[in-house]
């Protein structure tokens, strides 16, 4: 969260300054996802005032004995300084602490999909503008507009209504209404629609360049859309397949929590967690060459880290229990090798065919399907109305 102090401080100090003497830097507190709560003026914000400021005397450390005016005056000057902001300041600054943490996490918490970060404040940080398609078909009219040159008369095809059509037609050709499918992930229609714009929009200028005088006919634009739609396509199935691999270490983590309880140690836990990711890239060297040659390489690399994480998870008893209670860790990793050689390298093969040099076609799936033996597990309660006409 550093990198946000320099715009922290400048939005708050106007605010501060009417009520506190200073803004020393924030400490990170000990909350479940890490939201750092600052210390202004002497005061934190989790209820509790600063025992030690003001030179590290506490409220009850006066001289004995001093009753001069100008001794009280100087007491009654410091404990102006230590009382805490008013209510309206301590908002003010608290949304602006949650709006940024907010920023900062994301979608990245555990409730995979939601199109919203919620806050400590308990309000929804809007995220309306990545939603916003049609502002960005009026963004690339207006590009169009600002760079033709005045003195063509010609009248352009490139209009609203044919954008939208050119839209709707490269999403169904590039296969993005599959993520649209997946029931309580982030990918509306909406937001698959502006994502390919944005892209559009960044590369509308290389029409514009050249002796073409700003005029671009609708048939390019079309072909650029088909291409920003075919990119986003690669870039959400590289995205959700990372996602899952992380979910998929995550749970043989709590398996082995589920398993053992207690008896887990910290040392354990950070073990296995790089264990298991050595013997997800030891499993999937074997199809290298294949996953270099594929379009969708990382997503599909992604994929089969996933599905070793199953399968690990799948065996986690197995790997991890003694006769008497848990194994050392040294056996636990000696027994993460050997189950991925015996078992989860016929799990990935079982998804990804045999053939090292060629891979089987791979089609995007919810984050929340696990794999098997036999391949993945999911039901129609992942998949949204629009899932019986696409599969």
């Amino acid at each position: 969260m550093n990198r946000y102090l320099p715009g922290l401080m400048a939005a708050c100090s106007g605010m501060a300054l009417l009520a506190v003497s200073t803004f020393s830097l924030p400490e990170p507190a000990h909350a479940q996802f890490g939201i750092f709560i600052p210390r202004i003026g002497g005061f934190n914000f989790n209820g509790r005032g600063c025992r030690h400021c003001g030179g590290g005397r506490h409220s009850g450390d006066d001289d004995a004995g001093n009753d001069d005016s100008g001794s009280r005056k100087d007491r009654n000057d410091r404990a102006a300084t230590l009382a805490p902001p008013s209510s309206k300041v301590e908002n003010a600054l608290l949304h602006v602490v949650a709006v940024l943490n907010a920023d900062e996490l994301g979608n990245a918490s555990g409730d995979t999909g939601t199109n919203k970060a919620l806050s400590p404040l308990g309000k929804a940080v809007s995220k309306e503008r990545e939603r916003d398609w049609t502002e960005a078909v009026q963004k690339i009219l207006k590009k169009f507009t600002d760079n033709q040159d005045r003195h063509v008369t010609t009248a352009g095809d490139v209009t609203e209504h044919a954008i939208e059509q050119s839209l709707d037609n490269a999403i169904k050709s590039a296969k993005l209404d599959t993520f649209e499918s997946f029931l309580g992930e982030n990918w509306t229609v909406e937001r698959l629609r502006a994502m390919v714009l944005d892209l559009v929009s960044a590369d509308l200028d290389s029409l514009f360049k050249g002796n073409s005088r700003g005029y671009a006919p609708m048939q390019e634009v079309d072909q650029l859309i088909q291409h920003s739609a075919q990119a986003t396509y690669r870039r959400i199935f590289e995205l959700s397949e990372l996602m899952a691999a992380n979910r998929g270490s995550a749970l043989f983590v709590q398996r082995l929590y589920q398993t053992h309880g207690g008896h887990v140690k910290d040392q354990l836990r950070e073990d296995a967690t790089d264990t298991i990711a050595r013997t997800a890239n030891a499993a999937v060297g074997k199809f290298e060459s294949a996953l270099r040659q594929n379009e969708n390489g990382y997503a599909l690399r992604y994929r089969a880290e996933r599905i070793v994480y199953d399968c690990l998870s799948d065996n986690v008893e197995k790997i991890s229990s003694s006769e008497t209670d848990i194994a050392e860790r040294g056996e636990i990793a000696q027994r993460i090798g050997d189950t991925a050689k015996k078992e989860c390298i016929s799990w990935v093969e079982n998804q990804f065919g045999t053939d090292s040099r060629a891979l089987k076609p791979q089609t995007p799936m919810p984050l929340r399907v696990v794999w098997s033996a036999t391949g993945p597990k999911d039901d129609p309660s992942m998949y949204g109305q629009a899932a019986s006409e696409l599969r």
